[in-house]
C-alpha cells in the first residue's frame, strides 16, 4: 500500500479553507460512517458517566474537492420533469398510496455506494485529522456505520423507503414481462398516469462499481461481464434474467474476497434471493440484495479497519508534524484565529504566578523547573475549566480536536466531586447521631460502587448522549444527571445512614428528607462545601498530571500511547477529601479538621487515571501549539534540540 497518502492528506488540507470544525460540526455535509472507540476510562468511569460534546460531531467530513448531495430544490426539480427512462405505475396492480409514494419519492441509489464507501479509503484515512488524534487515545479505534441518534434513524427509514420501492418496482417489471401488450399500451397512455424514475439500472452500476473497488484488478472483466447493465436491463424487461445463477455468482465471488466471518451473510444473500426467484416474491429477492449490499459494506469496513491497525504506529508517529503544518497553513491563510487562546495562555500564566506569589514558604511546594513551568500553565489554565462549576463556554481554540475528551474529564472529575459531597452528607448524618463508622473503609467502597450503579441503571448511554447533545443545560458538571437520580441516591445514603446507626430497616421520611434536602442544595450552588472539594481535588489532579507529564515529555507519541496500557498504582499518598458536621441545606460552611471523623479514603486510582490522560493529551497538544502560539515570542530564547520540552 503506498503510503503517500500523508503528503497527500496535507495538499488536500492545506488546499481547503472552508471552516474548521471537528467532524464536520456546523456543517451540511453527510457522513456515513464513524469510529466507534473503546472508552479507556477510570475505575468507575462507564461510558454513561461521559458527559456529551458541546458540538455535535461527526466522525468524517467528505475530502475537498469532493462533490456533495444535490439540494432539495434540485431534486424536486428533476422529479418534476420525468426523464425519458421514466415508466408508468400500471393501475392495474392495484399499488397502495404509500407504495406510490414511495416509489415517486424513495432515493435514487442504493445506501451503500462507491461514493460512501470512499470515506473508508485510504487517503480519507489518512487526511482524516480527527482520526489521528484519535488513534493516540484508543487502542481498538474502528469504523462501524453510523446509525445512531436522529441522523441514523432518518438513515435507516431512507434506507427501508428504498428497498421498499425496489420491490414494488420488481414487481413492476414483472407485470410488464407477463403482459406485453399493457407495456406497449404505457407509452401512449393518459399524461396524468403517475410515472416513476427506475432505480435498478443504477444499483446495477453500483453493484458493479462497489465490487470492483473490493476484488483484484483481474476479476474486473469477470464483473464487467456478468454485471453488463444494458443486458441485465434487457433481460428483466423480457422477463429471462436469471436471478439465481446471477446470485451464485456473486456468493462464490465475495467468499473468495471476503474474511471467512462473511461467507454466512453470502449464503444467506443467495438462499433469499433463490427462495425469492422461485416463489416469485419480489420482498424476499429485495432482502437478498439488501444483504449483499451489507456484505459489500462489510468488506470495506474489514479493509478500513485493518489500514487501521497496519498503519497506526504511523499516524501516531506523525501527529505532530501533521498538526503543526495543518495549522500553520491554516494560520497562514487567515481561515484559523488563534490569538483568543494564546490570550487565554498568558491570563493563566498570571493566574499562577499570584498563586505561587501568595503561598506562604511552609506550604509552597518545591520550585519546579524552568523547562517544565510554562507546560505547567498549561494543566493549571485547562484544569481550572474542568474543575469550575458552571462549565466553561468553551475550551481554547486550539483544543478543537480534544475537546470531546476534555469533556469526558470533567463530567468524570465532577462526578467525584459529586460523589465526595454525597459521601460527606451521609458520614454528617451519622456523626450527628453520635455514631461512628466501624470498618470505613470497606464501607466507603460499598458507597461509592452503590451510587454508581444507581446513576448507571436503566440508562441507555447512546441514546442519552444523543438526546442531551443539543439541550439547553447550564449545568456542564454532572449534576442534571444527579438531580434526576436525586431520589434514588438520598435513599441509599439514608439507607447507610440507619445500618451505621443501628436504626430500622424500613428507611423513614425523616431520615431521608433532610439528606435529599442537603444533597439538592450542594449539587445545585456553588457552595463552600463544592469549592473545598474542589480545591482538593485540583491538587490531587494537578499533582498526578505533572508527575505523569514528566515521563511523558521525553518519550515520542508511540511511546506515551502505550504506556496508558499500565495501569496507575494505587498508592495512599493522603486523603483526598475531609468530613464536616452540619447537613443544613443552606450551609455553606465547609468540612474543617476540627471533628472526630477520619479522612474518606483517597480515590488515588481515579486521580492517577485522570492524571495519566490530561497529561497525554497536553503534553501532545504542547508539543503542536508552544512553537506555533504560546511561546512564539520566547521560542528563540529556548535550546529546543537539548529538551524534550516543546
Amino acid at each position: 500500500m503506498d503510503l503517500q497518502g500523508t503528503k497527500e492528506a496535507r495538499t488536500q488540507e492545506e488546499g481547503a479553507d472552508g471552516p474548521l470544525d471537528a467532524y464536520g460540526a456546523g456543517s451540511s455535509r453527510s457522513n456515513d460512517y464513524r469510529k466507534n472507540e473503546r472508552r479507556d476510562s477510570h475505575s468507575h468511569d462507564k461510558p454513561s458517566n461521559v458527559r456529551p460534546l458541546r458540538r455535535r460531531q461527526s466522525p468524517f467530513t467528505y475530502p475537498p474537492g469532493t462533490r456533495q448531495p444535490a439540494s432539495s430544490s434540485t431534486t424536486s426539480r428533476r422529479e418534476s420533469s420525468p426523464s425519458p427512462e421514466a415508466t408508468a405505475i400500471p393501475k392495474a396492480l392495484g399499488l397502495s398510496s404509500r407504495e406510490q409514494r414511495i416509489l415517486c419519492k424513495a432515493r435514487r441509489n442504493p445506501p451503500v455506494t462507491k461514493k460512501t464507501l470512499s470515506e473508508l479509503d485510504l487517503p480519507c484515512i489518512m487526511s482524516n485529522i480527527n482520526l489521528r488524534m484519535d488513534a493516540n487515545f484508543d487502542r481498538d479505534l474502528h469504523f462501524k456505520p453510523d446509525l445512531e441518534g436522529e441522523k441514523g434513524h432518518r438513515k435507516r427509514k431512507e434506507s427501508t423507503d428504498y428497498w421498499d420501492s425496489m420491490a414494488t418496482e420488481i414487481a413492476i417489471y414483472a407485470y410488464h414481462a407477463a403482459n406485453p401488450g399493457d407495456a406497449e399500451d404505457q407509452t401512449t397512455g393518459s399524461s396524468s398516469q403517475r410515472k416513476f424514475e427506475p432505480r435498478l439500472p443504477a444499483m446495477f452500476e453500483t453493484l458493479q462499481e462497489v465490487i470492483k473497488t473490493l476484488v483484484p484488478e483481474r476479476d474486473h472483466p469477470s464483473v464487467m461481464q456478468n454485471l453488463e447493465v444494458p443486458l441485465l436491463m434487457q433481460q428483466i424487461r423480457k422477463g429471462v434474467l436469471d436471478m439465481v445463477a446471477l446470485a451464485t455468482w456473486m456468493a462464490a465471488l465475495l467468499k473468495t474476497h471476503c474474511a471467512p466471518m462473511r461467507d454466512e451473510w453470502a449464503d444467506r444473500m443467495l438462499e433469499q434471493i433463490t427462495e425469492g426467484s422461485q416463489s416469485q416474491h419480489p420482498k424476499e429477492i429485495v432482502n437478498g440484495l439488501r444483504t449483499l449490499f451489507g456484505v459489500l459494506e462489510a468488506m470495506k469496513l474489514d479493509v478500513a479497519n485493518h489500514q487501521i491497525r497496519t498503519f497506526r504506529v504511523l499516524l501516531i508517529e506523525d501527529t505532530v508534524p501533521f498538526l503543526q503544518e495543518y495549522f500553520e497553513g491554516k494560520i497562514s491563510r487567515g481561515s484559523f484565529h488563534v490569538e483568543s487562546a494564546r490570550v487565554w495562555y498568558l491570563g493563566a500564566k498570571d493566574r499562577a504566578q499570584r498563586e505561587d506569589e501568595q503561598k506562604s514558604p511552609v506550604t509552597s511546594s518545591p520550585p519546579q523547573q524552568d523547562d517544565i513551568k510554562p507546560l505547567e500553565v498549561l494543566f493549571r489554565g485547562i484544569s481550572d475549566q474542568l474543575l469550575q462549576f458552571t462549565a466553561p463556554a468553551d475550551f481554547p481554540e486550539t483544543f478543537l480536536f480534544d475537546s470531546d475528551r476534555l469533556w469526558q474529564l470533567r463530567s468524570t472529575i465532577q462526578s467525584l466531586i459529586n460523589l465526595e459531597i454525597a459521601w460527606y452528607i451521609f458520614e454528617s448524618y451519622v456523626h450527628t447521631r453520635n455514631r461512628y463508622l466501624s470498618a470505613r473503609d470497606e464501607t466507603y467502597s460499598t458507597f461509592r460502587s452503590r451510587i454508581w450503579s444507581l446513576m448507571e441503571d436503566g440508562q441507555d448511554t447512546e441514546s442519552r448522549v444523543m438526546n442531551s447533545m443539543d439541550e439547553e443545560d447550564p449545568d456542564f458538571r454532572g449534576s442534571a444527571r444527579w438531580i434526576q437520580n436525586m431520589r434514588s441516591i438520598a435513599l441509599e445514603i439514608a439507607r447507610f445512614a440507619c445500618a451505621a446507626c443501628s436504626l430500622d430497616s424500613i428507611v423513614a421520611d425523616e431520615v431521608i428528607a433532610p439528606i435529599e434536602a442537603a444533597l439538592e442544595w450542594h449539587l445545585s450552588h456553588e457552595t463552600d462545601l463544592f469549592h473545598y472539594f474542589q480545591n482538593a481535588m485540583r491538587e490531587k489532579i494537578l499533582a498526578a498530571t505533572m508527575s505523569s507529564a514528566r515521563k511523558y515529555l521525553p518519550l515520542s507519541p508511540l511511546a506515551i500511547c502505550e504506556s496508558q496500557r499500565v495501569a496507575p498504582t494505587s498508592s495512599n499518598t493522603g486523603p483526598l477529601v475531609s468530613t464536616g458536621t452540619s447537613t443544613n441545606p443552606n450551609s455553606h460552611s465547609h468540612p474543617t479538621s476540627n471533628n472526630s471523623m477520619q479522612p474518606a479514603p483517597p480515590q488515588q486510582h481515579d486521580i492517577e487515571r485522570i492524571g495519566m490522560r490530561l497529561a497525554h493529551l497536553g503534553v501532545l497538544h504542547w508539543r503542536v501549539w508552544a512553537p506555533l502560539l504560546y511561546l512564539r515570542d520566547e521560542i528563540a530564547d529556548l535550546d529546543l534540540g537539548s529538551g524534550a520540552f516543546v
